[in-house]
């Protein structure tokens, strides 16, 4: 979840590029955050605490000027937030930043103690990372003081054959000064080419002021990066090229545009998400998904759905159970990634595998996704980033066309995500022979009307009313956000958004559970958020807001403007247009996101940078 940088100039200093590309990096983690330049001495400056804490640093103690260097924000993992502990790590002429984890370190340790006859005194960290730079010191061996090139990449592979667990790596030899050498394994790691030198990045979004031309590393590959060459190798390290891909993003879209955090602004971004999506999405004569890699007489064979998700995204994923069994009359289950590879699962070849991931690279969506694909199943993915590692595993994938999203707190990806649901179930449902030309017509109206409801839903008078609740409730300790039917995964999205941001404890409940035992929590100091737009279970919700009432409870109603019962039972009333039952969560998640988000800044939290948390979980 760390970020890391290296920079390769043909002239001029790369502090700045550096700097920069930590600051567009620093949501996967703001432990700590640290920089070294390829000048005499290896110099370096670290800091714990954020970016801003090592510009400070730097100012103090300013670097010289430097082509090359490497840099690296951390989300902690071995060792607490500290300085001693931020990256980068050196030992003896290494000088490394590390994303992942070495699980055999332990092991690494004590062959580096013994092969160079040290004690624990050697060790200035307790990070797994500094055994990292130990062990390529190890695999130097003689050649450790003045190394070639070929030395460099020989002891970069030979480490990688010992380790064990993730990682990407940006090195510098104090003795080859023109390159920063990499290593990837079940890390996102990418090179940039640019015209003014070439660069490796954790993210695109670190280089796009650099470049928009990438390279996108694959598991087991190493090499190295000088101002005008770049050098990828397979484990064998035999030479490898790969394509490089053009991205339409640009810096300007991962920049706040004057709005006060990137979760304001990307929340207010996603009516333009439904529109560039569908724009993307569907062909002449509605033909849906006209990229879509896996033909319809092949996608109408399969018997099962098995869907595999993390997070916000496992949220879709709950609803897109509803949406695909509904419209493709196929039976689907959704399953916690980070928990289907550690049982038996039951899964093959008259399955599809659908992965759910906004990064492409979250571990533990991976994992699951690599046992299911060895088990027969057929893969398919909705993500947000080209040539990321999920794209790569899969026989087809459904881009969503979010842009970056920089905000730790998922939001514009969610209706992406969703949105990309809709349009497998349709694709599904023609393929099937359960939705005719006509239904799909109807259902993509449907679609194209949303955009132009949750236009209606964001800034203005909508965001100051939700504004004006979540400040008068902001101070309340618990919250209950509840549903039925398609509401209910909005429910737990709702839930999820306020404890990622705010820090307030929130539960997400079928409104029907809440009197199997929840019922007991509800008091005066009790929020309870109910989604109850037009659905069949419409009057029911209504009971389940009067026990809440009954008992003392805050009720806050998400609703249609007719549904008087819901208006007269609920203290307090947020509206949303009136739509299709299976169209209507993509309008009703935005009040709940500006919920949070304002509660949040009601409490002072740091909106974009939550604590614990980082954006792209690419650990287990």
């Amino acid at each position: 979840m760390c970020g890391i940088v290296g920079v390769c100039y043909s002239s001029g200093s790369a502090e700045h590029a550096l700097i920069a590309g930590l600051r567009s990096l620093e949501y996967r983690g703001y432990d700590s955050a640290g920089v070294a330049l390829h000048a005499e001495g290896m110099p370096r400056r670290r800091a714990e605490g954020r970016v801003d804490d090592l510009v400070a640093v730097i100012d103090r103690d300013p670097l010289p000027e430097a082509r090359i260097g490497i840099a690296h924000t951390r989300w902690a993992t071995h060792g607490v937030p500290a300085e001693r502990n931020a990256h980068p790590h050196r030992f003896d002429r290494v000088t490394l930043v590390h994303n992942g984890i070495l699980e055999n370190h332990d092991a690494m340790r004590t062959l580096v103690e013994n092969e160079l006859r040290t004690n624990g005194s050697t060790w200035s960290s307790e990070t797994d990372s500094e055994v990292w730079a130990a062990l390529l010191r190890v695999e130097l061996g003689n050649a450790s003081e003045n190394p070639t090139v070929d030395d460099m990449l020989g002891a970069i592979s030979r480490a990688m054959l010992r380790a064990r667990g993730s990682y990407a790596l940006a090195i510098l030899h104090d003795a080859i000064p023109d390159r920063v050498f990499f290593a990837r394994h079940e890390s996102p790691l990418v090179v940039g080419i640019g015209e003014s030198g070439n660069f490796v990045a954790s993210d695109v979004a670190a280089l796009l002021e650099e470049t928009r031309d990438f390279v996108y590393l694959q598991d087991g590959q190493c090499g190295f990066v000088t101002s005008d060459e770049c050098a990828i190798f397979d484990e064998t390290l035999q030479p490898i090229e790969l394509p490089i891909d053009t991205i339409e993003w640009d810096a300007e879209s991962a920049e706040k545009g004057g709005y006060p955090h990137f979760m304001l602004k990307e929340i207010e971004e996603q009516p333009h998400v439904v529109g560039r999506t569908l724009q993307a999405s569907i062909g002449s004569g509605n033909q849906i998904l006209p990229d879509f890699a896996i033909p319809d007489e092949e996608l109408a064979r399969y018997g099962r759905i098995i869907i595999l998700a993390c997070g916000t995204a496992l949220h879709a994923a709950r609803l897109g159970k509803y949406l695909l069994e509904e419209a493709a009359g196929i039976p689907v289950t959704v399953d916690f990634a980070s928990e289907f590879r550690y049982r038996s699962p039951m899964v093959g070849q008259n399955d599809l595998i659908l992965a759910i991931s906004q990064s492409g690279e979250t571990a533990d969506t991976l994992g699951a996704y690599r046992v299911a694909i060895d088990k027969g199943a057929r893969p398919i993915a909705i993500c947000n980033v080209r040539g990321s590692s999920l794209c790569r595993l899969s026989n087809a994938t459904i881009l969503t066309q979010c842009g970056p999203e920089i905000g730790v707190a998922s939001t514009k990806a969610f209706t992406g995500q969703l949105l990309a649901i809709h349009l497998l179930a349709l694709r599904l449902g023609r393929a099937r022979g359960t939705l005719d030309d006509r239904a799909v017509e109807a259902r993509l109206g449907q679609l194209r009307i949303a955009r132009h409801a949750m236009e209606q839903l964001v800034g203005g008078a909508a965001r100051d009313h939700v504004a004006r609740i979540a400040t008068q409730f902001a101070h309340k300790p618990i919250y209950f956000f509840l549903g039925r039917g398609p509401d209910y995964p909005i429910a737990l999205e709702g839930a999820l958004k306020l404890k990622e941001i705010s820090y307030v404890h929130a539960e997400g409940y079928p409104a029907g559970e809440m009197k199997h035992g929840p019922l007991a929590l509800v008091s005066k100091d009790m929020v309870c958020v109910v989604l109850c737009g037009d659905s069949p279970t419409y009057e029911k919700v209504l009971g389940n807001m009067q026990e809440v009432k009954t008992r003392g409870g805050t009720v806050v109603a998400i609703t249609n403007e007719d549904k008087s019962e819901a208006i007269s039972m609920a203290d307090e009333v947020i509206f949303v247009p009136k739509t299709d039952a299976f169209v209507a969560p993509l309008l009703s998640v935005i009040p709940l996101q500006y919920l949070a988000y304002f509660v949040a800044l009601e409490r002072g939290c740091d909106i974009d940078k939550p604590r614990n948390l980082a954006k792209s979980v690419t650990v287990e």
